[in-house]
């Protein structure tokens, strides 16, 4: 078997597509009004996949962090419309900024362990 490892030295899907999440984790993200910084409360130290709607109009990309997600020195991950991207969440760290660089963004975040 070959596997992936993050640069925190954690074993990792070998594509996003690919991750197998817990059953009942799923959660829809969705910011109405850009420039918010939103939270969801994860678990500490989880494996996270998110998958970013693509309303084909507007670009709906959505930035995270774990200080805040407003600033851009704090943003720590970005998912850019159609795609899936994974977060590893610090330990310590019980809750995940986020939000759309534009309005009405929309995706889905699933735990995968």
């Amino acid at each position: 078997m070959n596997y992936l490892v993050d640069n925190g030295g954690h074993v990792v899907p070998p594509d996003p597509r690919c991750a197998m999440p817990v059953a009942g984790s799923g959660v829809t993200l969705t910011d109405a009004a850009t420039g918010g910084d939103h939270t969801e409360t994860v678990v500490n130290g989880g494996l996270y996949a998110f998958t970013c709607r693509d309303n084909k109009t507007t670009d709906t990309t959505f930035v995270f962090g774990i200080a805040d997600a407003t600033a851009a020195a704090n943003v720590l991950w970005v998912c850019v419309p159609g795609e899936t991207i994974l977060i590893r969440i610090p330990d310590g760290n019980v809750a995940l900024h986020y939000q759309s660089v534009a309005n009405g963004g929309t995706g889905y975040l699933r735990r995968l362990e």
